[in-house]
């Protein structure tokens, strides 16, 4: 019923046995016994449910939603379309079939809801990406996706570090406090420029979700050099990594660094000094996922 835009007043009028809004609420969460959906919604998703629309929106931001995943040959783009804010659930998950169907790209996904004037975080390949901004910009978009577009902005395709010096993170990347547990954050020096990327690696059916933190320091504003550390942790969920998971380091493609993780390992990290204008390439691999960043200094 949420996948089709229900509120609560509307499901009691299409349940058996239910009087009112209270007695749904009541009979959702039954927290006497801690069995009730809405209790092991919430639990799941790790996240307060005011109203239906609320599953949607984070299972839209969680691990637990199936994605496809798109070639390791294939380089992803980011596409950020902004819509208004009174759109339904059964319209979102319209918008990511449309979006596949107008493209061809079968990957074509929201990753993340913001909230406000409804921001989807849509990843796929750079040629979908191209096509959808190019609709937008002929006015023809809102008619085919069938709701209002305010604004489709596609990413730029590197992570530029020195903006962080500047305070300015790139999209799609938090203060490290927001992701990390205290116990980790202790092993991150205060005096860095720090920030994080919640990445989930599909493999062998499983989802395994990690946090790829890029710290950067330099002795003086005026020296072109930066020390860089890549450091890759588990969630707060998991107190290790994935057994294999690899984290690697390119330039110029060929591989400069790289490190895998053993059973029981908490951190892996790779350290290394670059000057402002080099690009590098961030690989996370474990098993068939591949999941790649692209950073410039």
């Amino acid at each position: 019923m949420v996948l089709v835009g229900k509120q609560l007043p509307d499901m009691v009028a299409e349940l058996e046995d239910i009087s009112s809004v209270d007695s749904l609420r009541t009979k959702l969460s039954n927290d006497k016994r801690k069995k009730g959906i809405h209790f092991c919604l919430q639990k799941l998703l790790k996240q307060e449910i005011g109203n239906p629309q609320d599953i949607i929106f984070h299972l839209f931001n969680s691990q637990y939603r199936k994605q496809p995943q798109p070639p390791n040959f294939e380089k992803e783009r980011s596409l950020l379309i902004r819509i208004p804010d009174d759109v339904s659930a059964k319209q979102l998950l319209e918008i990511e079939n449309k979006v596949r169907a107008i493209t061809g790209c079968p990957y074509l996904r929201v990753v993340e809801i913001k909230m406000g004037s409804i921001i989807l975080h849509l990843k796929g390949s750079q040629s979908a990406c191209e096509q959808i901004e190019s609709l937008h910009q002929q006015g023809l978009l809102s008619d085919r996706l069938g709701v209002p577009i305010i604004d489709v902005e596609i990413m730029p395709s590197q992570v530029n570090l020195t903006q962080w010096f500047e305070y300015i993170l790139t999209s799609g990347w938090q203060g490290a406090n927001e992701l990390l547990t205290p116990s980790q954050l202790a092993l991150v020096r205060s005096a860095e420029i720090k920030a994080g990327k919640l990445i989930d690696l599909r493999a062998n059916m499983l989802s395994h979700a990690v946090v790829l933190l890029v710290n950067l320091r330099r002795e003086d504003d005026d020296l072109p050099e930066v020390e860089i550390t890549l450091r890759v942790y588990p969630t707060r969920d998991n107190v290790y990594l994935p057994p294999n998971l690899k984290l690697i380091v390119l330039s110029e493609n060929e591989v400069f660094q790289e490190v895998t993780a053993r059973s029981e390992d908490r951190i892996i990290q790779c350290k290394f000094a670059g000057e402002v204008g080099e690009e590098f390439t961030v690989k996370l691999v474990l098993d068939e996922a591949v999941i790649t960043e692209d950073f410039v200094i």
